[in-house]
């Protein structure tokens, strides 16, 4: 569902990523997939630790909360796949043996 790091701007891809609970565990929130998130390691500290937060009502998008009040839409990374659309395959690295 989240193809990555969903911060807004990030591009680092899902083996990169932590998930993220909004609801803290900690204080009794859920831990369904519906209310988790995937950040990579440098967004998820960052929200922890400098006041950020993440919220989303029922199954709308995920919104992101700036320290200052303003908030942004968390678009689905599909959006980005137009930039791995014309990237070829790497060249084979080995000959098969003859």
């Amino acid at each position: 569902r989240d193809g990555g790091c969903r911060w807004h701007g990030c591009d680092r891809p899902s083996s990169y990523c932590e998930a993220h609970h909004i609801d803290p565990y900690s204080e009794g929130g859920r831990t369904d997939i519906d209310r988790g998130i995937l950040l990579c390691r440098f967004h998820h500290m960052q929200l922890h630790h400098s006041g950020w937060r993440i919220s989303r009502d029922g199954k709308s998008e995920f919104m992101l909360h700036d320290p200052g009040g303003g908030a942004v839409t968390l678009e689905p990374r599909l959006a980005l796949r137009y930039a791995f659309g014309d990237v070829d395959p790497p060249p084979r690295r080995f000959r098969p043996a003859a």
